[in-house]
């Protein structure tokens, strides 16, 4: 083998092991989420971790919900959350989730779209109704939920909860609860 080809082999060989190894710090690099706070928020009835804080007021269950004078059904129940949520920083998107016997709900689409559209600003705090579709067996008699807040979206897709609220839903289930809008 000639001195120029074993150099071009070398050569090959060192891109290639850098590459693998660039490639191998981007994967356990955080993300956006974990930096800012590696470890979740976790408290009964009210959070904080990171620029978040989380707090539950109360909860209700309900066969159906009223949004602006408009009855919305499910074929589950309601989990109505009262909630506020207050940020140190800019938050452009909130992911909430509930956690209800292992399974994780997302924020139901027939709750008030306040939330999607107003996120809370720095000492701007925003107080309103969650709303989360779930299983009525599960709720019927009362379950712990967790609520679980998370600030943006990052593209290494770590969006893990940074904030988690346990909180005791009971009582029973009503036949509707008038949700109430975003307040600051």
């Amino acid at each position: 083998m000639s001195r120029v080809v074993a150099r071009r082999a070398w050569t090959a060989i060192v891109v290639v092991a850098l590459a693998a190894l660039a490639v191998g710090v981007d994967a356990i690099t955080p993300g956006a989420t974990l930096r800012s706070s590696p470890f979740p928020g976790l408290g009964s009835g009210s959070a904080s971790s990171g620029p978040l804080t989380v707090e539950v007021h109360g909860a209700e269950l309900a066969s159906s919900i009223e949004v602006d004078g408009e009855r919305r059904e499910t074929t589950g129940a309601f989990v109505v959350l009262d909630v506020t949520i207050a940020s140190r920083e800019d938050v452009d998107l909130l992911d909430r989730d509930l956690v209800l016997d292992g399974r994780v709900y997302d924020a139901s689409t027939k709750g008030p779209t306040a939330w999607q559209e107003s996120h809370p600003a720095p000492g701007i705090p925003v107080r309103g109704d969650l709303v989360f579709e779930v299983d009525r067996d599960l709720v019927v008699g009362g379950a712990p939920v967790d609520l679980l807040v998370a600030p943006g979206f990052d593209a290494a897709g770590d969006l893990q909860p940074q904030v988690v609220v346990r909180w005791d839903v009971d009582g029973a289930i009503v036949d509707v609860v008038a949700v109430e809008a975003l307040a600051r």
